[in-house]
């Protein structure tokens, strides 16, 4: 599996200026296959060693980081979402349009990182926020989920004709949404890579 190494960050802000364009057109399009929408207001990316390290690097950017030892904090953060040969992330966006209710609207939402399931065949597997629950349940509009799949889990996610279903079961937001066979085939990639 492929690492997160600060060598491949660009820590120079110029020398990023001038790649940045293309950087983006390449990652736009992963992101995008990565993606997908449950109901109104809440998107998963399923993440993975391409798409994290643009994460950070765009971080760096935004944030002027020059320092290897700085920009080496911040991968190894983001290191822990990783896929392993078992299991993948994936990063949950809850997409509030009106900035002013916010804060309530995800009061009403506390609870929602624990109502994520991925139905693979028969199987459900429940997405564990990463890092381990707050003790208070607190809602935020970014979370991180990890699903850990078996053995026959695996399996039935490269089996088309099993069901792949993103699902939120939550008493104030439901909604679910199928995983493309494209995702599909990058998830089976990021769990033997």
């Amino acid at each position: 599996m492929r690492d997160l190494d600060v060598s491949a960050l660009v820590l120079d802000p110029e020398a990023y200026t001038a790649r940045r364009k293309d950087e983006l057109a390449r990652l736009v399009p992963i992101r995008r296959s990565r993606r997908v929408i449950v109901g109104p207001l809440v998107s998963f990316e399923f993440e993975n060693a391409d798409t994290l390290l643009h994460q950070v690097q765009e971080m760096v950017f935004a944030e002027r980081i020059r320092r290897e030892s700085a920009a080496s904090e911040e991968l190894a953060t983001y290191r822990r979402l990783l896929p392993t040969p078992t299991s993948f992330c994936a990063t949950m966006f809850v997409e509030l349009r009106e900035s002013a209710s916010a804060r309530r609207d995800l009061k009403e939402l506390d609870g929602l990182q624990h109502s994520v399931r991925l139905q693979v065949g028969d199987a459900v597997i429940v997405g564990e926020d990463v890092p381990p629950d707050d003790p208070d349940d607190t809602t935020y509009s970014v979370h991180f989920l990890r699903f850990e799949l078996d053995e026959q889990q695996r399996r039935a996610l490269g089996d088309l004709a099993q069901p792949a279903v993103l699902r939120i079961e939550h008493p104030k937001y439901e909604g679910e949404a199928p995983l493309p066979a494209e995702l599909r085939a990058q998830l089976l990639g990021d769990l033997t890579a």
